[in-house]
């Protein structure tokens, strides 16, 4: 029962697009317009510039970080620690599938990464490193991010309980789902590359 009313905190507060938000109130404008179209930190960087973007990532992680503790004032001394990943899964649900915009939304790497970082810090760290490591290499944010998920999971599977591992599979899961087209646009040579390698 708390899973569930987690998941669904999560997906109500994952509905916030703040990339949208941000977009209307500075451009007058969706960003579903702008761009690529996709409601993400880096379409907002690319599309409004430098702070709109910070402000982009601060919104993504607020409503994560909004959602579990949404869920820790409902079930005060019952939620156990790892029910907290639900409510992480679920704000990545709404961003990547918001009800309002017909279920197309963004590609919730911003979700995801608070995800592992809440819960666990110590895997996240690891799988930040392999992320930065990643797009070093490859120049793709794409790859970056599924490959931090996928140590992620092992992590998890080495050293967690059950449930996490559970997560850290429905993480990558959606990393992958998210990064689906890039990947293939990288595999057939036609994605340009995040970070240009010298």
């Amino acid at each position: 029962m708390w899973r569930l009313a987690c998941l669904l905190i999560g997906y109500a507060l994952g509905n916030l697009l703040f990339a949208d938000i941000i977009a209307r109130l500075r451009f007058r404008s969706s960003i579903f317009e702008l761009g690529n179209g996709n409601p993400g930190m880096a379409n907002v960087a690319r599309s409004l510039g430098r702070n709109a973007a910070i402000a982009c990532l601060a919104g993504d992680i607020l409503k994560v970080v909004a959602a579990v503790l949404v869920c820790r004032a409902l079930f005060p001394g019952e939620l156990p620690p790892l029910v907290r990943g639900w409510a992480c899964i679920g704000a990545t649900l709404g961003h990547d599938f918001p009800v309002w915009h017909g279920f197309r939304g963004g590609k919730g790497v911003t979700t995801l990464s608070s995800a592992l970082a809440l819960i666990d810090w110590r895997g996240a760290l690891v799988a930040a490193l392999v992320a930065a490591a990643a797009v070093y290499l490859t120049g793709y944010l794409s790859i970056a991010a599924v490959a931090a998920a996928g140590v992620f999971v092992i992590w998890a599977a080495l050293l967690l309980p059950a449930e996490a591992i559970l997560l850290a599979a429905l993480v990558f899961a959606l990393a992958l789902y998210g990064q689906w087209s890039n990947l293939r646009g990288i595999g057939d040579g036609t994605a340009k590359r995040d970070l240009k390698r010298r």
